[in-house]
């Protein structure tokens, strides 16, 4: 069904009533759709985008209101449409062709399939291009006033921090984010350190009191083209699980993921905290996991008061800022990786790592080379383990923001679940946590804060 338009030459499809009209029409600076398979996400995205494009008012789809001062027109807009795959970057394609091919078979505007751009004939600016990306790095070297992230879930987060929102700071543009809400059970082609950073933002965007984040949620039965009695049916059937079907159909998040999760107690609102300088006066340690393929280490500084004064002022004397991390890969040796070590850390107090029973051997050898590496006083992983998650629960290990490594471990880091999606007693992919495996060597070590509020302020230094 479309929609002509007088004023405006362009063929627009009529967005269909409820959530998506009601984004279509939305001028908020970032918008935030949660939408379920099929309930429209790309189709009103299309609508959108070629508005922006053709210059015709969002607000009033063209029949002229006070913010387009009557006209129905806009400055076109240059749109940057970007999904993590293929397939999706086709389907937006599709609708965006299907609305403006008259004017491209008129030459008004030309169309490049192979890079997926659409411009005017005449010098412009303004263009619509649609590419695949899913990280900083594939997304540099564009710009748009109009910039859209299709299946935001599947993206790295690096992408909006680093590149889409300094984008759009001189013309003041538009981000609109588009996502499923993930299952931290799926294997794939994710990109993210987070599995649930867009469900994160969604939250925060929900929760915005300045104006300038507008959220929408949307159901596969949102679709009036879809059967509803086939949705329905799908868990009915059992040709869907019903986890499935509350994520994909629905586009609901699972609350109970959060407890599928090892380090679910970890919360970066507080515990991941902006870079400051480490003082010398505070002791460190570092952990170390052994590996060929995957050596890894973590290196930790006790606080001491008084704080820099770029440090958070909530963090307590006695608790430990993790500030460098090292998962260089495989081939390289071990008097490098100590050459590495002193480079990050040449005043080290004390460092550990590795199995008691079978590990000597490599701790022998670094010794050798220059850093001597101890025996974790625990053995057994469990242990380790429920040693870490309490130093976590009891917000007494905070985290600079730029470890992405050690982030993104903890933040996809899960328990092995049984037929009921409960969790069982063994981590999921355990071998794959390097750093995480240093930091149950570390806190191993690290002495536990008693629950109670300390009256005389000060919590003594331990030495390793």
């Amino acid at each position: 069904m479309t929609q002509e338009k007088k004023k405006v030459p362009v063929k627009i499809f009529k967005p269909y009533e409820g959530w998506q009209d009601e984004f279509v029409r939305c001028l908020v600076k970032r918008q935030m759709v949660k939408a379920g398979r099929r309930s429209g996400k790309t189709f009103g995205t299309s609508i959108k985008a070629v508005m922006g494009f053709s210059g015709i008012c969002w607000n009033c789809f063209g029949e002229g209101c006070v913010l387009c001062d009557n006209t129905g027109k806009v400055k076109p807009k240059r749109v940057l449409y970007a999904a993590p795959t293929i397939e999706q970057v086709g389907a937006f394609w599709f609708n965006t062709v299907d609305m403006l091919g008259n004017l491209i078979e008129g030459g008004i505007f030309k169309k490049n399939e192979n890079e997926h751009i659409i411009e005017y004939a005449a010098r412009s600016e303004a263009r619509i291009h649609a590419k695949t990306a899913w990280n900083a790095s594939t997304m540099r070297g564009d710009w748009g006033d109009l910039v859209i992230l299709e299946e935001y879930q599947m993206w790295n987060e690096d992408a909006w921090s680093d590149v889409v929102q300094p984008m759009l700071l001189d013309t003041d543009g538009t981000a609109i984010f588009i996502f499923t809400p993930p299952s931290l059970k799926a294997e794939g082609v994710s990109k993210a350190r987070d599995p649930r950073h867009a469900s994160k933002l969604y939250k925060k965007a929900q929760a915005d009191e300045t104006g300038r984040w507008k959220t929408f949620h949307a159901t596969s039965f949102d679709n009036p083209k879809l059967s509803k009695t086939a949705l329905t049916e799908l868990t009915e059937s059992g040709d869907m699980s019903a986890d499935s079907y509350r994520r994909e159909i629905l586009a609901e998040d699972d609350e109970i993921q959060n407890s599928w999760l090892v380090y679910g107690k970890f919360d970066e609102s507080l515990c991941k905290i902006p870079r400051f300088e480490i003082p010398k006066t505070w002791e460190k340690i570092s952990a170390h996991d052994f590996g060929k393929a995957n050596p890894a280490a973590l290196f930790a500084a006790q606080v001491r008061l008084p704080l820099p004064p770029e440090a958070p002022k909530y963090i307590r004397a006695g608790d430990y800022v993790l500030f460098r991390e090292y998962l260089p890969g495989g081939g390289i040796s071990t008097k490098q990786h100590v050459d590495r070590f002193r480079e990050i850390c040449p005043d080290v107090n004390y460092s550990l790592g590795g199995n008691i029973t079978t590990e000597d051997e490599i701790r022998t050898a670094y010794t050798l080379a220059g850093w001597r590496i101890n025996a974790p006083k625990i053995n057994k992983v469990n242990a380790q383990l429920d040693k870490a998650i309490t130093l976590i629960e009891n917000k007494q290990v905070y985290i600079f923001d730029d470890l992405h490594g050690i982030l993104g471990e903890i933040a996809g880091c899960m328990w092995e679940l049984d037929e009921e999606n409960k969790p069982l007693d063994k981590i999921k992919n355990e071998a794959r946590f390097h750093l995480l495996a240093c930091l149950r060597y570390l806190c191993s070590e690290l002495t536990i804060r008693p629950l109670f509020k300390n009256t005389s302020g000060k919590i003594p230094i331990v030495r390793w």
